[in-house]
């Protein structure tokens, strides 16, 4: 009987483990097929998000194309508020059509930001000094503060605040425009309190996982594009 259960413990245990492999394989696909995932990114990374301009020639050089193409690209994929004027691409995200869903601070800046909470996990290791963030469980209404370096998750309050993933959510951009993924996907995708407080949100996304923040940033997708994207703005670590 003893071996009997140690032998069903072992096979759901290898069944986690392959259907985890299989989400991340799903997750890192998806990543990787979208340039606007390099082109939102950049945009942050290289305005310090909306600290200072930067030309789009700039742009161009990371992207491996013309400068029209870049400031078209900017134009299309740009985090919310992006502008590009006469040779430069500026980031206000008070300029975004949507309510901030969360308030960032980065050293003596603070304001409202949307978009979703797995794009933190891309945009935090790039910003200097530092991002704290502030947001509200949709469920329990608890206040959560998460705070970033550019190598490792500083502070998670509370300690069981979980960010949600979902393959499905992800394909659902296909063919959509920044400012409707903001609307329609990003609403879909808040930090939550605990893996408790998602339920609900797991229920209507059956593909979906929720992870521990401090686990969400070692996962290997995460933190492959996080390297890579460090490595192509050339952004020390």
């Amino acid at each position: 009987m003893y071996t009997e259960r140690s032998d069903n413990m072992n096979n759901i245990e290898q069944n986690n483990t392959a259907d985890l492999a299989d989400f991340l394989a799903r997750l890192r696909t998806g990543m990787e097929r979208n340039k606007w995932v390099i082109v939102t990114f950049a945009v942050i990374g290289l305005t310090n998000f909306g600290e200072y301009p930067v030309q789009s020639t700039r742009l161009a050089e990371i992207l491996g194309g013309s400068v029209s193409e870049a400031e078209a690209l900017a134009q299309q994929w740009g985090f919310p508020g992006t502008r590009v004027e006469d040779g430069l691409i500026s980031v206000d995200p008070e300029r975004a059509k949507a309510a901030p869903r969360r308030q960032v601070r980065i050293g003596h800046r603070q304001f409202g930001v949307t978009g979703c909470a797995p794009d933190v996990f891309g945009y935090a290791p790039l910003v200097r000094p530092s991002l704290q963030l502030e947001e509200t469980c949709p469920t329990t209404g608890t206040p959560i503060r998460l705070e970033f370096t550019s190598d490792r998750v500083v502070r998670v309050e509370p300690a069981s605040t979980v960010l949600p993933l979902s393959p499905q959510l992800r394909d659902q951009i296909e063919g959509m425009s920044i400012e409707d993924i903001d609307a329609n996907v990003c609403v879909q995708a808040p930090f939550f309190s605990s893996a408790e407080a998602a339920q609900g949100w797991l229920a209507a996304l059956p593909d979906g996982r929720v992870f521990p923040v401090r686990e969400a940033w070692d996962l290997s997708p995460i933190s492959d594009n996080r390297n890579r994207m460090l490595a192509l703005l050339n952004l020390d670590h």
